[in-house]
């Protein structure tokens, strides 16, 4: 194949385009007058964890209450995190900003407030001390978005793969990819560059079986951890995934929905069990959601349920017309093809594959100090590929800080647009590889089996020696990466996320066999270590690339709180 390659000089680089990088690019021109290129793998106007929209903003906004402050909020994230996630970057990152991008969304003509009554709605869930979630119709939020990146004059290039960044060792200067339509090679120089690729979905089997049904967006392969790892980066817990309750049999978003409502979980007997499992009973943190739901199942309670019948009309009609609909138009879907009416019917539950999933408290990914930028230099990071992360609303604030950030620290910055041609003919060489073979694997296969993998052996319950194993297996896949063939861009792309998930996987594994404790539920469920101490030291897992290794190491929780204990500044 003889590839057409395009090279693109800029100041600052964002891959990604989904919430966070949107708004790293809106920030980046609100800063100062720098050149922005956005790299999106789909198209900015419906990409990302938030392209169908949203229905719900995670929140504080000092009413009064002792629950609607800084420090209630910033407790409530501590708490939710289990001390994993550095609270002090949060505050400058996110928690400290909410109402700044609250305000934004509003003169973007995003609707935080109800149309009909000019207020502000508010449910609680998950723990939370009050209701910290604001509903809101969010249905059309990224061509918002992307209307303000357009007016920006952001220049946007869509398509986009990214496949590596360029680095000299120590500082990242740009990256690489191909378009995934046409098949041609980029070649972006910058002067910072920020990640904002969102989590890592399809690595653990669906429950319904399909792939693509996920219950994040499932376009996410975890291209960022990936990305990042392999330029040196530091990565915090890839052992701690992310469990949720969905229908059962088909996986789809809207847990939240339900219990902010005041739904009840009911199990074969039409008891409510989560009262066993949790003072707050469905207002629990969603960890105790799944791993009570999996213990009724486990030890025969089941089928499990969730039920609507008790609630007013007027909380099943905020249900059914301001929650369900926005963002989760396939659970309406299935409700409706199933015949199944929430006023009277009770909804069958299980449990969800697991995900990489960057949502409320989540403590998995990429490292990054009260500026966004990772360890390593000019290379920063925002949104849910991010520690601290923390859903739409932590997409949004920390995606705006980091971008000014970065904007900022590149105004005293050179590009390095030479020299790069070695690394750039072994990656072009590398990347089309399985397109220019005349015969071999199927990149589906490959994933199909990487799922099949990381089911049996790093599934809910994990124990040594099947972690091993599954390693093994991993390590054994990865020898056919020089066997695969791509019939045309599309299945170029697809072995490209194969890599990554594949890279990811190993990263959770590695970490898992690590931390030889349990922690969050489902999140990291030890069978060898199944206990849960408040006792125990509350470490992070460290991950880092280490020449062709992966090294872990054990950072204590409580030094994680700010930007000396986590990176250096730019050099």
């Amino acid at each position: 194949m003889n590839v057409q390659k395009k090279v693109f000089d800029t100041d600052v680089l964002v891959i990604g385009g989904g919430v966070a990088g949107s708004m790293a690019a809106i920030a980046a021109r609100d800063t100062a007058p720098v050149d922005v290129i956005v790299l999106e793998k789909a198209a900015l106007v419906r990409s990302g964890d938030a392209g169908a929209g949203n229905d719900h903003f995670l929140a504080h906004l000092n009413t009064g209450p002792e629950w609607d402050t800084d420090e209630a909020m910033a407790s409530y994230y501590s708490r939710l995190s289990q001390g994993l996630a550095p609270v002090e970057v949060a505050k400058v990152l996110h928690l400290n900003r909410i109402s700044e991008i609250i305000e934004k969304l509003e003169s973007w003509d995003i609707p935080i407030k109800d149309r009909k009554t000019g207020q502000i709605i508010r449910t609680k869930s998950f723990g939370q001390p009050g209701p910290y979630y604001i509903n809101f119709k969010g249905k059309n939020l990224k061509p918002a978005l992307a209307e303000q990146v357009k007016k920006r004059k952001v220049r946007v290039i869509n398509r986009v793969n990214v496949t590596g960044l360029l680095s000299d060792g120590k500082k990242v200067f740009g990256a690489m990819g191909f378009n995934v339509r046409n098949g041609e090679f980029y070649e972006v120089h910058s002067k910072v560059t920020i990640l904002a690729l969102g989590d890592a979905t399809r690595l653990w089997p669906n429950v319904s079986g399909l792939p693509f049904n996920t219950w994040m967006s499932p376009f996410n392969n975890g291209a960022g951890y990936a990305l990042a790892f392999k330029v040196g980066a530091e990565l915090a817990n890839m052992e701690i995934a992310a469990v949720t309750v969905v229908p059962k049999g088909f996986s789809a978003a809207g847990l939240n929905a339900f219990t902010g409502m005041g739904s009840y979980l009911l199990n074969a007997a039409g008891e409510r069990y989560m009262q066993k499992y949790h003072p707050m009973g469905e207002g629990a943190p969603r960890n105790t959601l799944a791993l009570g739901t999996y213990r009724e199942y486990m030890e025969g309670r089941g089928p499990c349920y969730i039920d609507c019948r008790h609630l007013s009309k007027e909380a099943l009609n905020h249900l059914t017309t301001n929650l369900l609909p926005v963002d989760k138009d396939t659970l309406v879907m299935f409700l409706n093809q199933k015949r199944l009416r929430l006023e009277k019917d009770l909804v069958e539950i299980g449990i969800s594959e697991m995900q990489m999933a960057g949502f409320t408290g989540s403590v998995s990914g990429i490292i990054i100090d009260q500026t966004g930028k990772t360890t390593v230099d000019r290379l920063y990071a925002a949104g849910a590929c991010t520690v601290p992360s923390f859903a739409l609303s932590g997409a949004f604030a920390t995606g705006y800080s980091v971008g000014e950030q970065a904007t900022r620290a590149s105004e005293k910055l050179t590009r390095k647009e030479s020299g790069w041609e070695k690394k750039v003919e072994k990656e072009i060489e590398r990347v089309y590889a399985p397109y220019n073979r005349s015969e071999g694997i199927n990149p589906k296969r490959l994933e199909n089996r990487l799922r099949q993998i990381m089911s049996d052996y790093v599934g809910y319950v994990k124990n040594e020696r099947g972690l091993k194993t599954g390693l093994a297996k991993l390590e054994a896949l990865e020898k056919n990466i020089d066997h695969i063939k791509a019939e045309n861009f599309h299945e170029l792309m697809r072995t490209s996320e194969f890599q990554d998930l594949l890279l990811v996987g190993k990263l959770v594994v590695t970490s898992a066999l690590a931390r030889k404790e349990s922690r969050m539920g489902l999140s990291h469920f030890r069978a060898d270590y199944p206990e849960e101490s408040d006792a125990s030291p509350k470490d992070s897992t460290i991950i880092k690339a280490d020449r062709k290794e992966i090294k872990v190491s054990f950072r204590p929780a409580e030094k994680n709180r700010g930007r000396v204990s986590y990176a250096t500044g730019n050099r």
